[in-house]
């Protein structure tokens, strides 16, 4: 038995009292506390059981019998989906590299999610690297914001070359078609690789904040507001044709519906390959694209002040400005809660802006949070705090 097969063994006795309460757990009549630990200990044993399928999967893989893949064996001896067994096929192929990470999830201290998010970050620049900087990161975060920070590790990391071929590989499966179905109902479909599907996303979005403006926002009645797929397919209309929009008034687009981009000065001026080229959420920016999009585009800067931009309000206003919002989105690159994108965002006030409180409209009291975020603040007591890497981190009472 190998060092690792040990140390598994060992973490396996200590759960197994764990396991046996558990199966004879009755939730019915059980108090907050009992529900919870109960909640813990499923975490911690599906965390566990991860980690011995990924080393299942991973010893399959290294047969060399010619048998059937290990995918096609998970999806029939688990029963997952063929997507869920084709992704925790490469997870396992990535964490045989990964002493730190697999070491984690054995232990619960990270769920099979996180070891997902860190396993495709690594694939994209080398497993030690992404175990070295991501496996105490893991352990910090929620699963849904630590896929976030692991993609942007990986945009940073990432080879300009490799970079560079898989969004070339994107650019060349683009693809968009729009046909008449037998019902007479019309079909819209395409695919677009980030660079230049990034501004397409965001005037959809800005369209469909439009419409549900229109239609009353939450106060709008039930029975007459358009469902959130009726919006869509109206938003596209009004994007592709001008039917619906004549006569509107064109208007500056909020910032959470421009494209942002993280990009250093001295990438714009020469080829400098340790610069950053990258779109908030971590996916780069090749050097060749950079430059097109340098040539075609007017670029928002990440700093602001110098210029006269007022970052730093007191409570002479209270809603944040355009050049605050920019300056929101590059630093916390969406919801700090849940890692929600901007759009779905509002900027909190850490320190309430009405009284008693009167917290100040400053770029240092502001944070960006969706609306689930907003609501556990607001009514359920939780609390907006800066983590040991100087982030804000929202966390319960």
């Amino acid at each position: 038995m190998v060092v690792g097969e040990h140390m598994f063994a060992r973490i396996l006795l200590m759960e197994a009292e764990d396991f046996e309460e558990l199966c004879g757990f009755e939730p019915t009549g059980k108090t907050r506390r009992q529900l919870e630990a109960a909640l813990e200990r499923c975490g911690r044993l599906t965390s566990l059981v991860a980690a011995k399928k990924y080393a299942v999967l991973a010893a399959l893989s290294a047969l060399d019998d010619e048998g059937v893949r290990p995918a096609d064996a998970n999806r029939t001896k688990t029963r997952e989906s063929q997507r869920a067994s084709v992704r925790a096929t490469k997870t396992a192929a990535q964490l045989v590299s990964m002493p730190g990470l697999r070491g984690a999830l054995e232990k619960g201290e990270i769920s099979p999610e996180h070891a997902e998010a860190a396993a495709a970050a690594a694939a994209r620049v080398s497993p030690a690297a992404a175990d070295s900087a991501l496996t105490r990161l893991a352990t910090q975060l929620p699963a849904d914001r630590f896929a976030k920070k692991a993609g942007e590790w990986a945009g940073q990391n990432e080879d300009d070359h490799e970079a560079a071929t898989r969004q070339e590989k994107a650019r060349c499966e683009r693809q968009g078609r729009v046909w008449r179905k037998n019902n007479g109902r019309i079909g819209v479909h395409g695919e677009f690789d980030p660079v230049a599907g990034d501004p397409l996303l965001k005037a959809f979005e800005a369209e469909m904040d439009r419409l549900y403006r229109e239609d009353g926002g939450r106060d709008a009645d039930p029975a007459t507001r358009r469902t959130y797929a009726q919006r869509g397919a109206d938003a596209l209309s009004n994007l592709i044709t001008p039917t619906g929009t004549e006569g509107a008034r064109p208007r500056r687009p909020h910032p959470r519906y421009v494209s942002h981009l993280r990009i250093d000065l001295g990438r714009c001026a020469v080829d400098d390959p340790s610069g950053v080229a990258a779109f908030v959420d971590g996916t780069p920016i090749p050097q060749p694209v950079l430059e097109r999009i340098a040539c075609e585009s007017a670029f928002v800067g990440a700093v602001y002040g110098t210029d006269g931009a007022i970052l730093w309000q007191g409570r002479s206003v209270r809603l944040a400005t355009d050049d605050q919002w920019n300056a929101l989105i590059d630093r916390d690159g969406g919801c700090r809660h849940c890692g929600a994108d901007p759009t779905r965002c509002r900027a909190h006030h850490i320190t309430p802006w009405a009284p008693p409180a009167r917290g100040p409209t400053d770029i240092d009291h502001l944070v960006l949070v969706c609306d689930h975020g907003h609501h556990l603040i607001h009514d359920q007591g939780w609390r907006v705090i800066l983590d040991e890497a100087g982030g804000f981190q929202i966390v319960p009472p």
